[in-house]
């Protein structure tokens, strides 16, 4: 401790002391980064070493106007300092006046506005910004921070800027927006959001048939939400926030018979549609509530595609409507054939979610997609590893999508069982295995226990890798 004391008070003595002040309220950032002073710390000391090359730049908070400096002669709204570090020497241990940024409160102190358009398939970011109360002769806007040096500039109205977000990670982002007239100046700091295409900027250009999806056989049996023998831990909106993009799905009516001949729901509406899965006293739920889960994530996280894949007891008509009631219509894709779209197109698009199915479409409902004229499959009724194979259950291997079945089942699901499949090295081995056997992409990573192992991490390793 005492040896850094005196490493301070050595630096303090071979130094130049220029102090910064605020007088009101507001900022003022160096084009140094080194030489900051906010409102919060003011005064400020201010040590200089070396060459003093500083371009200072005034900038005040809201409801207040830059007036001028004291201490910089005439310059504003910017005060540039070059003194050559030969010259500091000689002042060593001395301290300068002042540098005084004297702000103004001003009922009608200009203000900046910002609205903000994405496109995930151009990976731009389009900022559009208005000033009031003054007419600025330039808006800079610093997109990664001011300290970064990166500087765009636009000198006529409408004052417009596109950032590229491949230079961004997927998530939220501080941005500086500078407006001045010449004599007055205004900044506001904008939070602009990077979303990414499922969490990762690199799967914007893929194809969707290009890439992996976590995707959770009988995703609606789970254990959070009390079903007997369940399929998962996790409900549907927690797989959701985990990572999984893709849901398998069973519909029923309440009036349908079940496996041992008994009215599945006999208290209830026969015609009313619920998610179980063979038996629904083993666990239901309204599909149309089940879709509002889904529809809340969509609405609250616009760079995500997901996927439902139905085994489906009832009609298209009454899909439909339950997709209708829960306001996820407006979110559904329709393939016409030729190639997929990117992830960046459906997201621009804002349609955002694929439905398939494994009963024959209806043609008035064509987002309702036969899964069979789309994708293959693995067998699925495997009890230990050793019955895993990547031979061809359903559907042609030479569709675009392949369904990677990978989950053991003995009458009901099993955490130990998931815990065997679902963890690396096998579940990784296991993909690429058939991955190579058919020469395509495992698109549909399917597992039970989805919290269980390694399924999410895996299959980022897998989308980062590129496509197959």
């Amino acid at each position: 401790m005492k040896i850094l004391i005196a490493l301070i008070l050595l630096l303090l003595v071979t130094a130049c002391s220029h102090p910064l002040k605020i007088a009101g309220e507001g900022d003022i950032i160096s084009s140094t980064g080194n030489n900051d002073c906010l409102w919060e710390d003011r005064p400020c000391d201010n040590y200089v070493t070396g060459d003093y090359d500083v371009i200072y730049t005034a900038l005040p908070r809201e409801g207040w106007e830059f007036s001028g400096w004291q201490g910089c002669g005439d310059q504003g709204p910017d005060c540039s300092f070059s003194v050559p570090g030969s010259t500091v020497d000689l002042l060593w241990g001395q301290t300068a006046p002042a540098l005084t940024a004297v702000f103004t409160q001003n009922t009608n102190s200009p203000s900046i506005t910002a609205s903000t358009i994405w496109s995930a398939a151009a990976a731009t970011l389009t900022i559009d910004v208005s000033v009031s109360n003054i007419a600025p002769n330039a808006v800079l806007l610093y997109p990664k921070g001011i300290d970064d040096g990166w500087v765009e500039e636009d000198t006529s109205v409408p004052f417009s800027f596109t950032v590229d977000t491949s230079e961004f990670e997927p998530g939220d982002h501080e941005v500086l927006i500078v407006a001045n007239d010449g004599n007055t100046s205004v900044s506001k700091t904008e939070i602009i959001t990077v979303r990414g295409c499922n969490g990762k900027a690199h799967l914007c250009d893929r194809p969707y048939n290009q890439a992996h999806y976590v995707t959770t056989h009988n995703a609606m049996s789970s254990s959070a939400d009390g079903w007997i023998g369940p399929n998962q831990n996790l409900d549907v909106p927690a797989q959701l926030d985990f990572g999984v993009r893709a849901l398998m799905l069973d519909a029923w009516e309440a009036g349908d018979l079940n496996q041992f001949d008994l009215i599945q729901v006999p208290d209830e509406d026969p015609e009313m549609t619920l998610l179980c899965h063979a038996l629904c006293a083993l666990g239901k739920q309204p599909l149309v509530d089940g879709l509002g889960e889904i529809t809340d994530f969509l609405d609250a996280n616009p760079g995500e595609v997901v996927t439902i894949i139905f085994e489906s007891y009832i009609s298209s008509g009454q899909t439909a409507a339950a997709f209708d009631a829960a306001d996820l219509t407006k979110y559904t894709y329709q393939h016409d054939g030729g190639a997929w779209p990117t992830l960046g197109q459906m997201i621009d698009a804002d349609t955002r979610l694929v439905v398939f199915q494994d009963v024959a479409v209806y043609p008035s409902y064509p987002w309702q997609m036969y899964v069979w004229d789309h994708a293959f499959e693995t067998h699925y009724a495997a009890a230990t590893p050793e019955d895993f194979s990547c031979n061809v259950n359903r559907g042609n291997p030479s569709h675009d999508l392949f369904i990677f079945n990978n989950f053991l089942t003995n009458i009901f699901g099993s955490p130990e069982s998931a815990e065997q499949v679902n963890s690396n090295p096998f579940l990784k081995a296991r993909i690429i295995e058939c991955e190579a056997f058919h020469a395509t992409m495992a698109n549909f990573v399917t597992v039970d226990f989805v919290s269980i192992g390694d399924t999410v991490i895996s299959v980022d390793e897998l989308n980062a890798s590129g496509s197959y």
